[in-house]
C-alpha cells in the first residue's frame, strides 16, 4: 500500500507537512478523498493531488484546480 493511500491522523500530519514545506504556502487543509490525499489552499482554494515519490519530504503534489490568486 501507498502512503497516500493510508487514511490516518499520522499520514494526514505528514502530507500536511510535506504540502506546506513543498508549496510554500500558509494555510493549507488536507482531506483523504476517493482513496488519496488533497491538499487545498484556503487562501484561494487551489488544489493538488498528493503522490507518492523518492523526495525527501515523501511526496510530490500536483496541481489540478487553479486558485482564485493563482
Amino acid at each position: 500500500m501507498l502512503n497516500t493511500e493510508i487514511n490516518t491522523p499520522a499520514m494526514e500530519k505528514r502530507v500536511r507537512s510535506a504540502a506546506l514545506a513543498v508549496l510554500g504556502r500558509r494555510r493549507l487543509q488536507a482531506d483523504f478523498e476517493h482513496g488519496q490525499w488533497w491538499i487545498t489552499d484556503l487562501d484561494s482554494s487551489a488544489q493538488w493531488s498528493v503522490h507518492d515519490c523518492s523526495r525527501p519530504a515523501g511526496f510530490d503534489f500536483e496541481q489540478v484546480t487553479q486558485g482564485d490568486e493563482d
